[in-house]
C-alpha cells in the first residue's frame, strides 16, 4: 500500500470535498445526533469558527456524496477520524 505524508493526506480530502460539491456542505449549524458508521465515510474535513460559520465540526462526506456535520469534542468523531487514516494505510 503506498504512504502519503500527513499533510498531503489531508489536502488531498480537504479539496476533495470542496471540489465534489462546495454547494452542500459550506458550513455546519449544528451536529449530528447519531454515529455514522466508518464503512459509509469516505473522507473529511474540518470546519474552523469564521464570519460564516459559527460553530467548529467536522464535516464528513459519504460515500454517496451526502456532507454529515459532526461535533470534533465526541468520542464517535473522533473513531471515525481514526477509522479513516486507517482505511487510508496512514495509521497501522
Amino acid at each position: 500500500m503506498l504512504k502519503f505524508p500527513t499533510g498531503t493526506f489531508l489536502f488531498i480530502l480537504i479539496l476533495s470535498a470542496f471540489i465534489t460539491d462546495t454547494e452542500t456542505a459550506r458550513c455546519c449549524f449544528s451536529y449530528t445526533r447519531r454515529p455514522v458508521r466508518c464503512g459509509r465515510l469516505q473522507g473529511y474535513y474540518i470546519q474552523e469558527i469564521n464570519r460564516s460559520c459559527d460553530i467548529r465540526a467536522i464535516i464528513f462526506q459519504t460515500k454517496d456524496g451526502r456532507f454529515i456535520c459532526a461535533d470534533p469534542k465526541m468520542e464517535w468523531t473522533q473513531e471515525r477520524i481514526m477509522c479513516l487514516w486507517e482505511k487510508a494505510g496512514m495509521v497501522e
